[in-house]
């Protein structure tokens, strides 16, 4: 009997937790988790990377053209100097004195000159008269042809020791930052001594870039014109420095190579930077990068967000409600990791870029943004 009472008991308490289990409400599974991109609006950006040595646009060695002792040194080694400005001054004393000289003998010449040619018309005039032979009067005028190519040639010996006196001062040829100097006040310098110094022009500069054949057809294809000429390319150069910093100033094409080497597969490009800071100096290597940016904003979406089937390209979407949406959409150009959209999307469009496996049209969802597209891209 009391076997029987504790069979009951047992019945009664397995009901209740049968009917307790029943009543609690089974708990949803939560919505699956997706990560989005936003679609933005914005120029995109195609690159080509390289290494470029930078290059002086002009440069030249000071040599004088005279000889002497410099007088005069008014500049200090590295110091920026303009073209025109006085660099150097030979002692003039004797180029004065040889200019005095020159002078002195032109005087004598033209002197000589004005005498043969009045003793040339008494001649004439006599032998019109017939007082003198022809003879005589042939003689009087070689004598004034000889005095008038004697006072040309004083006169040109003047005029070559002005020049001489002129070449005593000697002045920057360019405008640049000059370059350590050997020679100072006291040294005796001619044209066989050298170089007397280096000026190197630093504002505009120029960089050589080594650009592969197929980088070099890619940029110059974009053009209708000569392939040569890279301005209407629609790419431009940017500089990275030695220090990783960007270089701010936007370079632009100045030549394109004749000719591509068979070693290495590349042609020379040459583009002219405005170096206003001087931070760029010849021979210094830098990181080039030719950008090409659209004429305008278009959509951009990340390649991660498009698929593919036999009706052509989609993209699944989050809306408001945080659901999933089917969207066609036509692609245009690729550039890296995002595609131009041309039609299908506008911004502000969440995409759906991870867990696309996990859901599909209708579909509840939580998702979490992603980083930007152009960040994704990089």
């Amino acid at each position: 009997m009391m076997a029987n009472k504790r069979f009951v008991l047992l019945l009664n308490i397995a009901a209740l937790l049968l009917l307790a289990t029943t009543a609690r409400p089974l708990s949803a599974a939560p919505p699956p988790a997706v990560t989005v991109a936003i679609i933005e609006q914005r120029i995109p950006q195609r690159a080509h990377y390289y290494l470029g040595r930078v290059e002086a646009i002009q440069s030249v060695d000071v040599i004088t053209r005279t000889e002497g002792f410099i007088a005069r040194r008014d500049f200090a080694d590295g110091q920026l100097v303009k073209a025109g400005e006085a660099l150097f001054e030979i002692d003039p004393a004797l180029h004065q004195a040889s200019v005095a000289q020159a002078q002195a003998q032109v005087d004598s010449a033209d002197a000589g000159a004005r005498h043969a040619q009045v003793n040339l018309a008494r001649i004439q005039r006599l032998g019109d008269q017939r007082t003198v032979s022809r003879a005589e009067v042939d003689a009087a005028l070689a004598q004034r042809d000889t005095a008038n190519a004697a006072l040309a040639q004083a006169e040109a010996n003047l005029r070559t020791q002005q020049l001489q006196l002129g070449f005593t001062r000697i002045n920057a040829p360019i405008s640049g930052r000059i370059g350590h100097s050997n020679f100072n006040t006291g040294s005796l310098i001619n044209p066989a001594s050298g170089s007397l110094a280096h000026i190197v022009q630093l504002d505009p500069i120029r960089v050589a870039i080594a650009v592969n054949e197929r980088d070099y057809i890619t940029v110059a294809y974009r053009q209708t014109g000569d392939a040569g000429d890279l301005s209407a390319s629609g790419y431009t150069p940017h500089l990275q420095l030695a220090n990783g910093q960007e270089y701010t100033e936007q370079g632009v094409f100045e030549s394109v190579d004749n000719q591509i080497d068979s070693q290495t597969g590349t042609i020379t490009v040459r583009a002219r930077f405005a170096n206003p800071r001087h931070l760029l100096l010849p021979g210094g290597v830098v990181n080039v990068a030719l950008v090409a940016g659209r004429a305008g904003p278009v959509v951009m979406a990340p390649i991660a967000a498009l698929q593919q089937d036999r009706e052509g390209f989609f993209v699944l979407l989050v809306d408001d409600q945080e659901r999933v949406e089917l969207r066609r959409v036509i692609p245009g150009d690729q550039f890296e990791q995002e595609y131009q959209i041309k039609q299908g999307l506008i911004a502000g469009d969440r995409v759906i870029v991870e867990g696309l496996q996990r859901v599909k049209p209708g579909m509840e969802v939580s998702s979490t943004v992603a980083a930007p597209a152009a960040d994704i891209a990089r």
